[in-house]
């Protein structure tokens, strides 16, 4: 099922399909799985991802890849409901955004 509001869309889901193949750009199947609401879902994932962007690691103590797990770490706990495979997306997408 095509889930086409805002409101039905699984933010774990949007997040992973989002990010798949990144960097490079998975617009048209985003597109295609949420139809008239990819917009509007695109507005969430970026909210989340910009979110993630301002999680500030000890750099002084932390690599590129710690970085990315503790990005991961403070997510889950602010949005529990993610699934372990939107995290790491979101981890992936941090530590490529901060090379």
């Amino acid at each position: 099922m095509v889930k086409t509001t805002n409101d039905d869309v699984d933010l774990s889901e949007a997040l992973v399909l989002y990010l798949r193949g990144y960097p490079a750009s998975n617009r048209a199947e985003f597109e295609s799985r949420f139809g008239p609401a990819a917009a509007a879902v695109t507005e969430r994932v970026r909210v989340i991802l910009d979110e993630a962007m301002r999680v500030e690691p000890d750099w002084d103590d932390m690599t590129l890849n710690e970085a990315g797990d503790y990005v991961q770490t403070v997510m889950r706990e602010r949005h529990p409901g993610l699934s372990p495979q939107a995290l790491e997306a979101i981890g992936n997408y941090y530590t490529f955004q901060m090379r």
